[in-house]
């Protein structure tokens, strides 16, 4: 998601973007997506907190310059992301890397004995560090119930 974020204000060379901006470079520009389904997704990215809106302007809060984007890159709207990878967006978005996020969480998993869950793990890497994930318990919960049940 933080690829999908960063690429509008690659594109266009700024650190803020109105909303128009983003959604017609997300749409228009760059075809990802319908201008609608770029309204979803930036209120998806808002609520997972990779950007800030104040007075229709756009701004990520990560540094978008540092982000990996393949070429030939394209975010797949029928992939949903996993609950763990949410958590380590998160993470990510308080500037340490993708690798230092999970390096984290899986330390915290060795030192568990591996008693936890890997989204366990995620979280309370994330409360460490201050990282809001309050809306995520529950989804998380969910989901490790639904892998036990298949």
């Amino acid at each position: 998601m933080m690829q999908t974020v960063a690429m509008p204000f690659r594109k266009r060379g700024k650190n803020v973007l109105t909303t128009s901006e983003f959604i017609f470079a997300l749409s228009l520009d760059l075809g990802w997506f319908s201008p609608e389904q770029a309204k979803e997704f930036l209120n998806k990215a808002k609520n997972d907190g990779l950007i800030s809106i104040k007075d229709d302007e756009i701004k990520p809060n990560f540094d978008f310059k540092i982000i990996e984007i393949p070429l030939g890159f394209k975010p797949d709207l029928k992939k949903e992301q996993s609950v763990f990878e949410r958590i380590i967006e998160r993470i990510v978005v308080r500037e340490l890397s993708r690798k230092e996020a999970i390096a984290l969480v899986n330390k915290k998993q060795e030192r568990m004995a591996n008693l936890i869950e890997i989204e366990i793990s995620a979280l309370l890497v994330a409360k460490e560090r201050d990282v809001d994930v309050d809306d995520l318990i529950d989804e998380t919960y969910q989901s490790l119930i639904d892998q036990k049940q298949k």
